[in-house]
């Protein structure tokens, strides 16, 4: 199911980026993967980062880009663009103009003033704010840890010339938008019908500086303390299974409250053939579900089914109100199983001489041939990629996302790069979300040329 309301990207145009390049991507939108292939230096990561920042609003990520002009068109035929002013500005600095073409009601500009000057230059008293180690435009305040972008740095120690200062347009203090960066007032509304996720190419460390706020005596010149993806994802899974439970609970309680109440007055009753059919079927799923670790394994057997021979109209009544129940119950599981089942299987048909296997105490569980339970971080770098790419597409995507993909092919043997693209269409199917994939690898692509875009040539 697509989510309500929000839209989905159609086509991509950059024009002249790196002063080089003219680039037209039209995605993919039956299959919905597109595949970005092409020589290294022609962009395929920045365009996947240009489209991840200018539909999350984060414009002072693409300051340091050359480009003439992005085109950004929707599937309902808006349009949002950036595009390089020709007005030449007397500080010498870069202006864009921001645009928004809507299918109906015309079209709407701001203009994003961006100085060239560089930021360290406003940071010379502020020697606790540092580059950030692992993303480029943006900063850590050391002292405590806090994230900020190049707008926040230009907003706190950056003021321009009054002369600059448009006096209709000046803000108070308190504002972190600077006086010169303004996000349009009709922006956020665009921004709240589209979602982007990007998957980078560096996604087994982050930096932890929630950690390093616990501590005050931590120097600003120490390598930053670092969490493994892997780890977080288990405790994300570990969460997500809590609150699938709780809602199983929940739905439960409600239906075995109500159940004498509904059982009183009703009147639908199932042939015994249905009867039949329905409860081997949920038998069926209780039993994956036990086997995934989902529910508890119990000592009761699967129903057995002639016990439905000759059942007289109140039992049948009675029986049938259980089944449609039992149904309504599993049904809060559905979701969580789909995914997991999905995540399971490709990573184990894999993985040799170990497994990955779910566990409600802990997310998931990384274990050799003879079950003893290895650490997550001992994974070999191949199997961390392929376990975090999988859990990431699938579980903390939202539907109609578009997926941006950097180079999934790092520290994958050739055969697991040739099982990526078809597991992957598998899994759009489940997740309902586009997929926008940059690499260098003929093994990903495979036969599906069809979902192929080249860039940069002849040399692709």
């Amino acid at each position: 199911m697509i989510e309500e309301g929000l839209l989905r990207l159609k086509t991509i145009e950059v024009e002249r980026l790196f002063k080089l390049y003219d680039h037209r991507i039209a995605l993919n939108l039956g299959e919905r993967v597109t595949l970005l292939h092409g020589p290294n230096g022609v962009g395929k990561t920045v365009v996947l980062r240009i489209v991840d920042s200018m539909l999350n609003g984060r414009f002072s990520r693409l300051r340091n880009i050359p480009f003439r002009s992005v085109r950004l068109e929707f599937e309902d035929g808006t349009q949002l663009a950036l595009v390089e002013s020709q007005d030449g500005d007397p500080a010498g600095d870069r202006n864009v103009r921001l645009e928004l073409v809507a299918e109906v009601g015309g079209s709407q500009s701001a203009t994003l003033h961006w100085p060239r000057g560089r930021i360290e230059d406003l940071l010379v008293d502020h020697s606790y704010i540092e580059p950030h180690p692992e993303q480029d435009a943006l900063w850590i305040d050391m002292r405590d840890g806090e994230v900020l972008s190049e707008d926040e740095i230009l907003a706190r120690f950056g003021r321009p010339p009054r002369s600059r200062m448009p006096q209709a347009g000046r803000r108070s203090r308190k504002e972190k938008t600077p006086d010169w960066f303004p996000e349009p007032d009709w922006f956020p509304q665009l921004r709240d019908k589209v979602s982007t996720h990007l998957v980078e190419a560096q996604r087994l460390l982050r930096v932890d500086w929630g950690a390093a706020r616990k501590y005050p005596y931590y120097s600003p010149r120490a390598r930053p303390p670092t969490v493994s993806t892997v780890v977080e994802y288990a405790q994300d899974f570990q969460r997500r299974i809590g609150e699938t439970m709780a809602r199983y609970g929940r739905t439960s309680q409600t239906l075995d409250q109500t159940f004498p109440e509904r059982l009183i007055g009703a009147t639908d009753s199932l042939a015994e053939s249905d009867l039949r059919e329905r409860m081997t079927a949920l038998d069926k799923k209780r039993a994956e579900l036990k086997t995934m670790g989902i529910l508890d394994e119990t000592p009761a057997h699967p129903f057995d089914v002639s016990a439905l021979r000759d059942l007289d109209p109140t039992q049948s009544r009675v029986m049938t109100l259980y089944v449609h129940d039992t149904a309504e119950k599993l049904k809060t599981l559905e979701d969580l199983a789909n995914r997991t089942r999905l995540l399971l299987e490709s990573v184990n048909r894999k993985f040799q001489h170990k497994h990955i296997r779910m566990d409600r105490e802990k997310g998931f569980v990384a274990e050799n041939d003879i079950g003893e339970e290895l650490r997550l971080v001992s994974l070999s770098s191949g199997e961390q990629h392929e376990l975090v790419l999988l859990y990431d597409v699938l579980f903390r995507v939202r539907p109609n996302t578009v997926v941006l993909i950097d180079e999934p092919e790092l520290s994958l043997h050739v055969a697991w790069q040739k099982r990526f693209l078809p597991e992957l269409l598998e899994i759009v199917g489940t997740a309902n979300f586009d997929a926008l994939i940059a690499t260098h690898s003929p093994f990903i692509i495979g036969d599906r040329t069809d979902l192929m875009v080249g860039l940069g040539g002849s040399e692709e």
